[in-house]
């Protein structure tokens, strides 16, 4: 039986400019299979009025996954999920017209299988 091996990353990424921006986790390296059960963004100031989107970049196009509003201010976006992700492939969550100054944060948890 071999060893289960979890993955928790976090990215956080101070942006300003005040335009919109992608957030990437790091791409699953050659000859892995990372599988994601759990993904969250947001950024400092988020109102209930905006939205963050979380998705995965499968090495040629984001595709999303989710796109929602937080149900508090500064709150986060959440999904649960099963994806499994291999070569060149990564998790994003995706800010439209970030306020200068912003702080973003993405978070991934899931295993290596």
């Amino acid at each position: 039986m071999s060893e289960v091996k979890p993955y928790y990353n976090e990215k956080d990424l101070p942006y300003a400019t005040g335009k919109s921006k992608y957030l990437e986790d790091d791409k699953v390296e050659t000859g892995k299979v990372l599988r994601v059960t759990y993904i969250t963004g947001s950024f400092e100031n988020v109102a209930t009025t905006e939205y963050v989107e979380l998705g995965l970049w499968n090495g040629h196009a984001y595709v999303p996954l989710k796109r929602d509003k937080p149900t508090e201010t500064s709150g986060a976006v959440a999904l649960t999920c099963e994806i499994w992700l291999s070569e060149g492939q990564c998790i994003y969550a995706y800010f439209p017209d970030v306020a200068d100054g912003e702080k973003m944060k993405l978070r991934v948890m899931g295993r290596w299988e």
